[in-house]
């Protein structure tokens, strides 16, 4: 058998060399029109890249407003591209679920539909730092739309999520303030109290007086650090969210990226001449152990 597989003069003869041209051009020609989009529909890529800014305001304006985001705001982004409440606003706006042509009476399906959106995205930071974001559909100009979507939906849900913490260090700070206020004019209203009702009793009342106007002084001091504080909060809640820089936004393209037909046809006329080869080993040795 070794010795076969080593010297095999029979794979020059013209019987096996037709064989061989022959049943390639078939295979080749079989896998080629086996492909065709009647049978199977091709998918076409559309891609956009993003540069993820960064989410901590105060930092963003001390940048200009052209911060770029660190290492863990851009896994915190992708997560969010990720998630399941911006693939339902896909699947919604999109209507996937005909799209994909999936029977939502059946138990499971929300789950199915949301492995098959899955399966047809790609999301993943590239060597540059940014995020690049695939989308596969059998419509170019759908594939487009469901790439941009995904940046917009992000920033969107992004927004929603900082919502809360961001309104909350707001009106702690402004609840800081106010109650320094209120501190403040009870001060004020005791300094008064002290020149008004005091006349006559001098030095009681500037020993009284100079320990209010101290106190006061120093909860003034206070007051304004609040009110900076505040103000400072304020501006930010104030100010929209920075978003995602698009570097290159998806377009449709008319070039499919799968099926590969060439390849597969190639891969399919190779297959056929490694099958032939094996058999007609395997032939030729049982014709020879049969003659011995």
């Amino acid at each position: 058998m070794n010795k076969k597989i080593e010297d095999i003069p029979w794979i020059w003869q013209v019987n096996f060399l037709k064989k061989a041209v022959l049943g390639a051009i078939v295979c080749t020609i079989s896998v080629y029109f086996a492909t065709l989009p009647f049978f199977i529909k091709p998918l076409y890529e559309s891609e956009v890249i993003v540069y993820v800014p960064l989410t901590i305001q105060s930092q963003q304006l001390n940048q200009q407003g052209i911060g770029f985001a660190n290492q863990q705001e851009i896994d915190w982004y992708i997560q969010i591209l990720k998630s399941n409440n911006l693939a339902d606003s896909l699947i919604k706006r999109f209507n996937l679920t005909n799209v994909f042509e999936i029977d939502t009476s059946n138990l499971g399906t929300k789950s199915w539909l949301l492995n098959k959106l899955e399966s047809h995205i790609r999301i993943e930071k590239t060597r540059y730092g940014s995020v690049s974001i695939k989308v596969w559909d059998t419509d170019p100009k759908r594939a487009a739309a469901l790439a941009n979507d995904i940046v917009e939906f992000g920033e969107i849900i992004k927004t929603r999520l900082l919502y809360p913490n961001r309104l909350e260090a707001k009106v702690h700070t402004q609840n800081l303030f106010e109650q320094k206020v209120s501190e403040v004019t009870i001060l004020e209203q005791k300094l008064d109290s002290v020149e008004k009702f005091w006349p006559s009793k001098r030095t009681k009342k500037d020993l009284q007086y100079d320990k209010i106007l101290k106190v006061y002084n120093l909860e003034l001091q206070e007051l304004i650090l609040r009110k900076d504080a505040y103000e400072r909060e304020k501006n930010e809640f104030d100010t929209p969210l920075p978003k995602a820089y698009i570097l290159s936004p998806a377009i449709p393209v008319p070039n499919t990226v799968w099926p590969k037909r060439g390849l597969f046809s190639a891969f399919g006329a190779g297959i056929y001449l490694i099958l032939l080869i094996v058999i007609e080993i395997i032939k030729r040795d049982i014709q020879e152990k049969k003659l011995q």
